[in-house]
């Protein structure tokens, strides 16, 4: 069985999440939500971690934390573990409180940062608990929206000043930016291999990063996050071939094309078998045959002499 790749150095940017295991509930009342929340400021304060934002729901929850210290792990794995065991005496439940381990995505502070806390804002909307954003208490929208002071270790000033350089201008400028929000497209429609979220230059050096950890029992999809994606991939066959992008996995119209196109969703993108054939509408096992074929022929350029230039992708 894979394990999750931890990438830890300082300053690194986390959005985490974990789940209440099969149905249960990880917050039944005020009081539950109150005792993770002092559990959180304890592992705030023991790690020197900066909070930007955080979201309580019934069945899990949201953090964005930035770790000044290598340190996201251990601050982690005390927080759920100690929530997990008072919860348990609380309630006299046995078992598993938690759904594994908690989830991290590693994201550019400059570029993401602030879609991600709005975002994390707008989950309370967006799983249909309250109808606005504002009548939700277990979040970081309130300190923000309406400047109230607790939580204490609640990073604004970053986050603020990205909106407006004029104090008095900032919960406004919050309230807008996260309302529009409601109709701007996810941040994890750029996530990259699942667990990164930034440009080009942030995933050849978080890639750099990864290089040197242990990498046996890591699952392969986690390992290289500049892998280019799926667009990425049309893109530049289409422009190589001379193909319309609308017609490269159409394997009638321009075969050639379509069969480099889906080696390298397979090859370079790295995307299942199963959806590549998905999108090329043929079978699982003919995507293996393009595959052996082209690497049988010693490399898409050598099969389709104009595909030279693809093998950057690889």
């Amino acid at each position: 069985m894979s394990r999750p790749l931890r990438i830890e150095y300082p300053g690194a940017v986390y959005h985490v999440t974990a789940r209440a295991n099969g149905r249960q509930q990880l917050f039944t009342c005020i009081k539950d939500g109150s005792y993770f929340i002092d559990l959180l400021a304890r592992e705030i304060a023991q790690h020197r971690w900066i909070c930007y934002a955080y979201c309580l729901l019934e069945d899990h929850y949201h953090l964005v934390i930035e770790t000044p210290e290598a340190n996201l792990g251990r601050g982690m794995g005390r927080l759920n573990m100690a929530y997990s065991q008072w919860f348990g005496r609380q309630y006299d439940q046995p078992g598993h409180l938690f759904h594994g381990r908690y989830k991290s995505i590693i994201l550019q502070k400059e570029r993401h940062l602030l879609e991600v806390c709005r975002h994390v804002a707008l989950n309370p909307v967006r799983v249909q608990a309250v109808n606005r954003v504002d009548h939700w208490k277990w979040s970081s929208y309130r300190p923000f929206a309406f400047d109230e002071i607790e939580p204490s270790w609640l990073h604004r000033d970053w986050l603020l000043d990205q909106l407006s350089s004029e104090r008095a201008d900032q919960a406004d400028a919050w309230q807008n930016y996260v309302s529009e929000g409601l109709d701007a497209p996810s941040p994890w429609d750029n996530l990259r291999a699942g667990h990164y979220l930034g440009d080009e230059s942030f995933l050849e050096a978080i890639a750099d990063r990864i290089c040197r950890l242990p990498l046996d029992q890591v699952s392969a999809k986690v390992i290289n996050p500049a892998r280019p994606t799926a667009e990425n991939v049309l893109q530049t066959v289409a422009t190589a071939s001379g193909t319309s992008k609308d017609l490269l996995l159409n394997r009638k119209a321009a075969p050639d094309a379509f069969q480099a196109t889906v080696y390298l969703l397979r090859r370079a993108s790295n995307l299942p078998l199963r959806d590549v054939a998905e999108l090329a509408d043929v079978s699982q096992g003919r995507i293996s045959q393009i595959q052996r074929k082209i690497e049988d022929n010693g490399g898409i350029g050598a099969t389709f002499p104009w595909a030279k230039t693809l093998t950057a992708l690889l």
